[in-house]
């Protein structure tokens, strides 16, 4: 008998169970899609670094010296070393970045086509380069005067995300490039290069002692250690993993929360409709095991219906979409197919949420008597609410009065109406806010932190000599930069961050809130300290911290906090930089114009800020894609439980309406009382949502953030109008159908009394 009144129920009442359908589907396809693909670059890249054997560490010296490289191969914690020599080649239509290999099987690219790497005459291509100038194997390339036949492609986990430089955000595989030749090959080519050490070490290595080693061997020329994990190409890697996987929680784990607020509702508006159902099952001696096992079957078959099948179709479907998106930005073999249990625990764990929400509205009436159960609500009493005993009250109009006293009465259900559209406005804040938030923190970068119109690079950090060789190549005004890597102590943890050591000019502009920064006016050992960074070590103004500088620690004293998105860490001038007795070595140069730079046989490349800020744009294009597919979810899923929400006011009050009906009240007038009450409780939860979602927001951008790019909280004015549209214009569709359901009561139906 139960599992016929099932059926009949699930057909009676489709439309509502198909809302806890489509939240649970969205809920599972959303979080599933977007979490696969975080893991598929996560095995991806830990596959691709393991085949090729990634050394862990990357020892940048000023000369080789084969003493020396016997000490560092004994160091406890090195297992293995090898060496390369790593230069650059650049003439008007490619830059390539040239790497010397030697027999050990220590960061080895991987050989996509052609003949494996041998000690012999030839050059061996990075595929994309390969690829887009449409080379062919055996074709020739000429290199300062040095012909190189083209022996094979290859792929490096090191140029997973490769650009010229870090003032290029956006891959250019059709002009840069990179390539390796055998250690001959190379001497021949005749460029300057800088030599680096290859470390693969023990488990567990720390990164300060081993460079505390490596300084006190090499002395002078050791110049930087790098773990292979904090490369550029890497790094931007793993951050892009950490952003999506983010991205998945934080919205999945609110749309959750809002399928089981929706799943309450609706199970508490059908309850509502079965109470006379239950009364005559109970009375005729039907077990409250068996009635309870009967409404937890809605919620089990539902929330597990829609979200078993999310789980199945997010990878599937919404994963491939995504990659087709983002993946094109990065330089893999192939991409790992995925295989996590995490999504099938998430629907388990749904299941069960779900059908504890059902549970909720259906357990308090099982221990009331069928009697009880089968009194109709027209026979509560209901006391005069508080505010009709105040003196605005004689002064409302009737409608008013009429919402207001609904609403007292009926305080869950009117906290219900308002929490549905507070929850489609949070969302609809945090998607398109995310959205303003890059667009702002990439103006803030361009056109408020740097003024330059074009940045130089040079092959190599310059001496004060070559500065003023260089400076006589442009008239207009330009202004030197340094970018170092130092050690921050704080406390017992160390972390390295970025140093930008600025000479005088106007191009690099830091401010706070509300103040100009001035680099040149700080004083000895004074230091700006990007706001964000010091958020994130609980650093304040005017504070004391230190610093290891190669192996000299230094005591700074925090001038100001800098509010900016990037670059993030510690800015000094020049004067305080040479103060702490470093030497200046600018590798860049912020010009107004480029002038003759390009005659300097010193310079690399040049990039205008204009393109910075197009690639920039398209380098987030993948993010951007995500997020609108969040804006859909918002708005499915904040019209479903507005919906819901509604929807149970409604099955509550329809008895009120017919009254209204009988006492003479127009079609008209009723319909205005029903849109009133809607009207309010959506404007209530719309007041709510703009400080919530603001503290969403900025939690939200907080956590897609990375240590070299803070996204800076923003919500313009155009947006903020446009979700309130959206909320409001999904509250008319929701109306609208209400409207349909009071044009359709049966009188006589509605009246009729419980007995």
């Amino acid at each position: 008998m139960l599992i016929r009144k099932t059926i009949r129920d699930f057909r009676q009442n489709g439309l509502s169970f198909f809302a806890v359908f489509l939240m649970s589907f969205i809920c599972l396809f959303v979080f599933t899609g977007i979490y696969n693909l975080s893991q598929q670059m996560e095995q991806t890249g830990k596959k691709f670094i393991a085949d090729s054997q990634l050394a862990d560490y990357l020892l940048t010296t000023r000369r080789l010296d084969e003493k020396k490289e016997k000490e560092t191969a004994s160091l406890p914690s090195v297992e293995e070393m090898s060496f390369r020599h790593v230069g650059q080649f650049e003439n008007n239509d490619l830059s390539l970045t040239l790497l010397s290999f030697d027999q050990s099987k220590i960061s080895q690219p991987q050989v996509i086509q052609g003949a494996s790497l041998q000690q012999q005459p030839g050059i061996w291509l990075d595929q994309d380069f390969f690829r887009e100038n449409k080379y062919q194997l055996n074709d020739e390339i000429t290199i300062n005067q040095t012909i190189c036949k083209i022996r094979g492609t290859i792929r490096q986990p090191e140029f997973i995300y490769f650009t010229e430089s870090a003032d290029q955000p956006l891959p250019n595989h059709k002009e840069v490039g990179y390539a390796y030749v055998s250690e001959e090959t190379f001497a021949q080519l005749g460029i300057y290069s800088s030599q680096q050490l290859l470390l693969d070490t023990k488990n567990q290595t720390n990164q300060a002692w081993l460079e505390k080693q490596l300084s006190s061997i090499w002395g002078s020329d050791f110049q930087q250690l790098t773990s292979q994990k904090d490369s550029s190409g890497i790094g931007v890697f793993t951050d892009r993993s950490e952003q999506i996987k983010r991205l998945a929680i934080l919205f999945s784990g609110l749309f959750l929360i809002l399928t089981l607020i929706t799943m309450e509702a609706t199970m508490r508006r059908f309850i509502k409709q079965q109470q006379l159902q239950i009364g005559s099952l109970l009375a005729q001696g039907l077990s409250k095991r068996s009635l309870l096992f009967h409404y937890s079957l809605f919620g089990l078959l539902i929330s597990f219906a829609g979200s078993f099948i999310g789980c199945l179709l997010g990878p599937r479907v919404l994963s491939p979409i995504l990659l087709s998106v983002i993946g094109n930005q990065f330089s893999v073999p192939a991409w790992e197919n995925s295989t996590s249990s995490l999504g099938y625990w998430v629907v388990a764990l749904v299941t069960l949420c779900s059908v504890l929400a059902t549970l909720i509205p259906v357990a308090p009436i099982m221990n009331k008597l069928p009697a009880v159960i089968l009194q109709k609500q027209t026979n509560e009493r209901f006391r005069r609410v508080w505010l009709e005993h105040s003196f605005i009250w004689k002064y409302l109009p009737f409608s008013l009065q009429w919402t207001l006293r609904d609403i007292q009465r009926n305080l869950r259900r009117g906290i219900l109406g308002i929490f549905g559209a507070m929850g489609c406005m949070i969302l609809l804040i945090a998607a398109f806010g995310i959205n303003d938030s890059i667009d702002h923190s990439l103006h803030q970068v361009f056109y408020e932190t740097y003024h330059y119109n074009e940045k130089a690079s040079f092959i190599q950090p310059l001496a004060e000599k070559q500065q003023d060789d260089v400076e006589k190549l442009f008239s207009h005004e330009g202004q030197w930069l340094e970018q170092q890597t130092v050690t921050l102590l704080n406390g017992s943890e160390e972390q390295l961050i970025t140093a930008t050591i600025a000479s005088p000019g106007n191009f690099l502009n830091l401010s706070t809130h509300s103040e100009t920064l001035s680099l040149q006016n700080l004083k000895d050992n004074e230091v700006i300290l990007s706001s964000a960074l010091a958020n994130n070590y609980q650093i304040k103004k005017n504070d004391s911290i230190y610093v290891r500088i190669g192996q000299t620690i230094i005591p700074l004293q925090v001038k100001d906090l800098a509010y900016l998105s990037a670059p993030q860490g510690l800015f000094f001038s020049q004067k305080v930089w040479e103060g702490l007795d470093q030497s200046f070595l600018p590798q860049s140069l912020l010009l107004e114009k480029q002038d003759q730079i390009k005659e300097s046989a010193l310079f690399s490349n040049s990039v205008s800020k204009k393109q910075q800020y197009t690639d920039s744009l398209q380098l987030i294009e993948g993010i951007r894609f995500i997020i609108s597919l969040l804006i859909l979810a918002a708005l499915a899923l904040g019209i479903t439980i507005m919906m819901n929400c509604h929807l149970l006011i409604f099955s509550e009050r329809f008895i009120e309406f017919a009254t209204l009906k009988v006492l003479g009240f127009t079609k008209s007038e009723v319909l205005r009382l029903s849109l009133l009450e809607t009207t309010l409780l959506t404007s209530i939860g719309w007041v709510f949502s703009l400080p919530l979602g603001w503290l969403f927001l900025k939690a939200y951008v907080s956590m897609v953030s990375t240590e070299n790019q803070q996204y800076l909280p923003q919500l313009s004015s155009k947006s903020l109008m446009l979700a309130s549209f959206i909320l409001f214009g999904c509250m008319l569709l929701v109306q609208a159908f209400l409207n349909r359901k009071i044009n359709q009561i049966d009188f006589a139906t509605a009246l009729k009394p419980a007995e």
